[in-house]
């Protein structure tokens, strides 16, 4: 028998199976399979990244188990329990941004080549707390430059209060900086030499303290990672990789 602490805790399991619907047993037809089953076997496909012919039976086999995160992924569950849960776990107050490109097959949707990079891919990107949580995500092509970013994440968090925001040298922008200071928002980051060089005009200063701070986002796409099946992009369907990705940082919330 496989040892399923090897995937997942007891705790986060028993967690994670309270927010994910339980399969609807119909009058007629075969008995419904166990969700933790299902839940087990999803799980094994996204921490090892195998075949799902070749996920291990945990009670229920790998096409039930298939058909069961299609049908979450088709009612977009995943996003919506992420979205529920990153909003009760989260504060934003002081936040960061960064985002990751996952390696990806030139598939027709959502992928590009980034030139920083040198590799097809499609980005990831994650506005996290100062905890080194998420609080957004978002997904787009591999060419799309960092700062086109900002502005979702600042419309899919709208409402929540947020003060200060730290970012790389790959947001430098004067206009940005103006954008979010009539939203009430500090950009924290450091310049490179040449930047804002004018004697007339804005001075910004770097919190250094908070700066440092920064290095939990760094982490958080680190404890991604560790989901296999998130370090490479490999179903042709961007909702299914969508899906891979939420169920990934829900579980990295259910676990902090």
């Amino acid at each position: 028998m496989y040892n399923i602490n090897k995937l997942i805790s007891p705790q986060v399991l028993e967690k994670l199976l309270n927010v994910l619907p339980t399969p609807k047993q119909q009058s007629k037809g075969r008995k419904r399979c166990d969700k933790k089953a299902l839940v087990l076997g999803i799980v094994y496909v996204l921490k090892r990244d195998v075949p799902w012919y070749d996920c291990i039976n945990f009670g229920a086999s790998a096409t039930s188990c298939f058909r069961y995160f299609k049908e979450i992924q088709r009612r977009g569950i995943p996003k919506k329990i992420f979205t529920l849960i990153s909003h009760d776990k989260t504060d934003i107050k002081i936040c960061s941004i960064d985002s990751t490109s996952i390696t990806s097959f030139r598939f027709s949707y959502c992928t590009g080549f980034s030139g920083k990079h040198k590799k097809c891919a499609t980005k990831v990107s994650v506005l996290a707390d100062k905890n080194g949580f998420p609080a957004d995500v978002l997904f787009e092509k591999g060419n799309i430059p960092d700062l086109d970013f900002v502005t979702p994440h600042m419309e899919n968090t709208r409402g929540r209060a947020k003060k200060i925001l730290n970012t790389d040298k790959g947001y430098t922008s004067l206009q940005k900086r103006r954008e979010l200071r009539k939203m009430g928002i500090r950009v924290n980051m450091e310049m490179r030499k040449g930047d804002y060089i004018r004697k007339i005009g804005p001075k910004f200063k770097l919190n250094e303290e908070l700066y440092h701070t920064r290095f939990t986002i760094e982490r958080l796409f680190g404890w991604l990672k560790s989901f296999k099946r998130c370090r490479l992009r490999q179903e042709f369907t961007m909702s299914s990789f969508k899906a891979f990705i939420y169920l990934s940082l829900i579980i990295i919330l259910i676990r902090g």
